[in-house]
């Protein structure tokens, strides 16, 4: 679709992704991310079992800032882009996709907001002597975290497919 920008130019505005859906480019990206997400935390975790300490911290907060990005595309494109109306012309919109989004938000806010709280906390402990007798706190929270973000991935995936797909 071309689109006339000031002083008559055309450009052609990107209506769908780079995956074969009808999702578009913002939303690709976000499912692409949101999948090789455990990945990447598993990455993370094993820097940490290294005990390369200040490598895990880096890596988790960049990984933590791309999802924030990741999250903030996704609900752009979907509140502003045309990104809900593809999604609403799924062959499976309505109440079998409204319960899984719903079971989706139950696992992905608690485990962004867990996730969030303890990397401020972490950063902010980071400098004492580590591990530390937060150590044994921070390890049972960030397998909390990881486990909340494959349920995560696992579940938008699904909404994804289910949504932009079919």
């Amino acid at each position: 679709m071309m689109e006339p920008v000031s002083g008559g130019t055309e450009v052609q505005m990107p209506t769908t992704g780079f995956l074969g859906t009808r999702a578009d480019v913002f939303i690709d990206l976000a499912i692409v991310f949101f999948v090789a997400a455990p990945f990447l935390m598993v990455y993370a975790l094993r820097l940490a079992a290294q005990r390369r300490h200040r490598e895990h911290r880096n890596f988790q907060a960049g990984l933590l800032l791309v999802a924030i990005v990741a999250v903030l595309m996704l609900e752009i494109s979907i509140r502003f882009g045309s990104a809900g109306e593809a999604y609403a012309a799924s062959s499976f919109y309505g109440p079998p996709m409204a319960a899984l989004f719903v079971v989706h938000l139950a696992i992905a806010v608690p485990t962004f907001v867990l996730w969030c709280w303890l990397a401020r906390l972490s950063w902010r402990r980071f400098s004492h002597t580590l591990p530390g007798p937060f150590g044994r706190k921070h390890r049972r929270l960030g397998r909390l975290a990881f486990v909340g973000l494959c349920l995560s991935s696992a579940t938008g995936t699904g909404l994804y497919v289910m949504g932009y797909a079919f």
